[in-house]
Order: structure tokens, then sequence, then C-alpha cells
């Protein structure tokens, strides 16, 4: 099944691309290819569920329609954060708070024991994986959560603590 699913993007392609930039007008020919990938990509996951489909044809176009909206969708989101953050302009209070909060947070971080200070900051401040830092320190993966979950309330009772004295 895979090989049909590769046979009809590879076959297809540029007739697919074309067809989603006439189809949206706002797409570019870098953006039509992604959307093309990730349709292909995301049939090609669903292996033999696809086997029940009737008319292949019409359901790839449908996904591929769906994924030009789903960019659009996003795209949008991106912009609106974008347009948010630039409106938002705190004041010297707000900003002299912020400040504060960051020290305390740094503070509470830096209490933590080192095995819990090093899974919550690599998970949360650098955005990586249980897996990569699984397959990194050889911990299980039961360890990681349990030590995250241990950092993740005593910062909860360091900053709330902060926030019952100051706010």
């Amino acid at each position: 099944m895979d090989n049909i699913i590769g046979e009809i993007f590879e076959e297809n392609y540029t007739k697919f691309k074309h067809h989603l930039i006439a189809r949206f007008n706002q797409l570019n020919e870098y953006d039509a290819e992604d959307i093309i990938q990730q349709t292909a990509m995301k049939l090609l996951y669903k292996g033999n569920d696809i086997l029940s489909v009737e008319n292949l044809t019409s359901y790839v176009y449908s996904s591929l329609r769906n994924g030009a909206i789903d960019h659009f969708k996003k795209r949008k989101n991106e912009v609106l954060s974008a347009e948010y953050i630039e409106q938002a302009t705190p004041s010297a209070e707000q900003e002299l708070l912020d400040s504060e909060l960051k020290k305390i947070i740094k503070k509470a971080i830096d209490a933590l024991d080192k095995k819990s200070k090093y899974i919550f900051v690599e998970t949360e401040i650098k955005g990586r994986s249980y897996k990569e830092i699984m397959l990194e320190t050889g911990e299980r993966l039961g360890t990681l959560l349990s030590r995250k979950s241990r950092a993740t309330k005593k910062l909860t009772v360091i900053i709330q603590d902060y926030l019952n004295e100051y706010l």
C-alpha cells in the first residue's frame, strides 16, 4: 500500500502543486510543496487504513485541501501572536514585576537538586523531548517524569509564596 501512495504522489506531484496554487492563490510554490509532502506523509502513516477508501483520488485531493486550510490557520495564528506581542507594551511597573518574578523563578530553579533542575530546564526551557533525554542520560522515563513532577511542585510552592507576599 505504501508503494501505491508513493506512486500517486510521485506521478502527480506537479499536478498537485499546480492545483494547490490555483485553488489557494495565496500559496507560494514552497508552501504548496510543503503541504504536498506533509499530506503524503500523513497518508503513508495511515498504511492499510487507506485500503477502505473507495475513491483514492478524491481522498488525496481532500487531504491536500485540508492541509492547505491547516496551513492558513497556522499562519493566521502566528500573525495574530506576532501582532499581540508587538501591541503589548508593558508599563514600568509591570516590567519591574516581571523582572522580579524572573529573578524569583531563576532562584527557585537554582534551588532544585541537580537532576531535577536538569530535567526541568531541558524540557520546559529548552523544549527537549523526554526521549532525547532518556537516550542521553540512560535514565528511565518514569524516573525523569518523577523528577520533573517534584521540580514542578517545588517551583510552584516557591513562586506561590512570592506571589502571596508581594501581590
